[in-house]
């Protein structure tokens, strides 16, 4: 019985990466491919990578994305090719690139889309540096709805030359989508952080910029101010803000947001949906109790049938956890065991169904783990 998922590593450096690579799929499936995911750090040219993967296997639709580290089943991988076949019958997936992130232009193209692919779907999404995530979630939640299943990650930064995106056979740094059905499509978010101390409230923000300027009616920077205290000066010169993430509490769940930069005022620019009224925490990610809950944790995952687990993972995650975030990954795979192929990559943020506030939510500092059926 032929497989529905196949991954396969390549670390070798230049075009021998992708010829290894594609050389592996092609003994694993003996007929036709039809869609492949390829995902690759910066010391691979797209062009390249295209060109192999299509002389080689001849799929019928190919998706691309350049990312700073990869994940292939336990191992953390700083420089390397990753491929993903999807042969499961029934699949049909719709690839295209957004090139605006303006709200009614992502409106327009997704209802479009979406009118000629009747069926239940999910939406995965990768957006690179140049677009505003928060432009682009209202254009989603406009066409789709606010508990749609998207699923996906983006940039605040360039890791390379650019943030190279394949769909196809075009190559670009825009807005991937992907529309799909016949997958069935499950997510579920690692977090682990610990509040310190009493919680805050958001007094004043721009919400739709990422902004909080004001908690309890003090300039939004004093809360690390007053934590802090006569080592604020240092904490700031060697800007640690996302260390030390910011938790919104919500209907019983935190969700978490990832401080970026502060201004001259004291405010907070922020990567994570702001929303004013609600208490908010300082956090702590405290690895050796985020690993004893990791068990317990992916246990909705473990009762599922065999699949593919792929992982959006947090780069500021991966900062903060340091030589643990290795662990992490080792973890999550001897927990799930060999049932399941796990592959991932690193973003600044993930998106994902947040159920517990029915809206797509947008988090940075969180694992995200998509489990596809």
């Amino acid at each position: 019985m032929e497989e529905k998922f196949a991954t396969v590593l390549s670390e070798k450096s230049g075009e021998e990466a992708i010829k290894e690579a594609c050389f592996k799929l092609k003994f694993t499936f003996s007929g036709a491919i039809k869609y492949i995911f390829v995902f690759f750090t910066s010391h691979y040219q797209p062009e390249t990578i295209l060109k192999t993967i299509n002389f080689t296997l001849k799929p019928l639709g190919i998706l691309g994305i350049q990312t700073p580290f990869l994940i292939f089943e336990e191992k953390i991988i700083e420089k390397g090719v990753v491929i993903c076949c999807v042969n499961k019958k029934g699949v049909e997936l719709k690839e295209f690139f957004i090139k605006s992130d303006e709200s009614e232009h992502v409106e327009s193209l997704l209802r479009t889309s979406l009118r000629d692919s009747p069926g239940e779907k999910f939406l995965f999404s990768f957006i690179s540096h140049q677009f505003n995530p928060f432009h682009y979630l209202k254009g989603v939640e406009m066409s789709l709805g606010r508990i749609f299943n998207v699923l996906g990650g983006g940039y605040v930064a360039k890791y390379g030359p650019k943030n190279y995106q394949i769909i196809n056979n075009f190559i670009g740094e825009g807005l991937v989508n992907i529309i799909g059905k016949g997958l069935e499509v499950s997510s579920l978010r690692i977090g682990g952080f610990l509040p310190i101390g009493k919680p805050f409230t958001i007094t004043k923000s721009l919400d739709k910029r990422g902004i909080i300027i004001e908690i309890d009616n003090q300039p939004a920077i004093n809360i690390y101010k007053d934590y802090f205290e006569e080592k604020f000066d240092t904490f700031k010169k060697n800007h640690l803000f996302p260390l030390y993430p910011l938790g919104i509490e919500e209907n019983g769940g935190m969700h978490v947001i990832s401080v970026v930069d502060h201004l001259e005022d004291g405010s907070l620019v922020c990567m994570g949906k702001i929303k004013e009224k609600k208490p908010i925490h300082l956090l702590l990610l405290q690895p050796s109790l985020l690993f004893e809950s990791l068990k317990g944790v992916l246990e909705p995952f473990k009762k599922k049938e065999e699949g593919l687990v792929f992982i959006i993972n947090s780069l500021v995650r991966k900062k903060i956890l340091k030589e643990h975030a290795q662990e992490e990954i080792k973890l999550i795979k001897h927990h799930l065991g060999n049932k399941f192929k796990i592959i991932g990559i690193y973003s600044d943020y993930s998106l994902f169904p947040n159920k517990e506030i029915q809206e797509i939510g947008l988090e940075a500092g969180s694992l995200l783990m998509t489990l596809w059926k």
